[in-house]
């Protein structure tokens, strides 16, 4: 898996502060400051997961990255301000927001392990989830 990361610092941006809101979310990224841009890679995502499930927003977080697959890659922004303060949010601020990027040739499965479904805010395995899923329709049927 390959991660990456890019911030633009706007002139009423102090650029350590985007820097710390990038490293709250990603702390194990190597980050570079060019041409007012923080770029950066990383290729671990164990803090983005934490801060989801504290967050509680797995399935909104799953139906975001679902829907920004192209071939081996989900791409999404984080807010800022939001990840300033160690929260995730897929909206991209006034300010541009953290871009992020993840490649992996199995993207499905890294989504998966990133925002697993939920059923009544508790995680539940997919293949449960399909038994349910035919046991409701096959009941449908009848």
């Amino acid at each position: 898996m390959e991660i990456y990361i890019k911030s633009k610092v706007k002139p009423t941006e102090d650029k350590n502060k985007v820097r710390r809101a990038i490293l709250n979310i990603f702390p194990h990224a190597k980050l570079v400051f060019k041409d007012n841009y923080w770029e950066g890679t990383c290729r671990d995502v164990e803090t983005l997961k934490q801060r989801l499930r504290k967050q509680a927003i797995l399935d909104t977080a799953r139906a975001i990255l679902e829907e920004n697959v192209k071939g081996d890659t989900v791409t999404f922004y984080l807010n800022k301000q939001a990840a300033y303060v160690k929260a995730i949010n897929f909206d991209i601020d006034t300010h541009g927001g953290i871009f992020v990027k993840i490649k992996d040739e199995e993207i499905m499965k890294v989504i998966k392990d990133i925002a697993p479904r939920t059923k009544g805010g508790v995680i539940i395995e997919e293949e449960e989830l399909e038994q349910e899923e035919q046991e409701e329709t096959q009941k449908e049927e009848q």
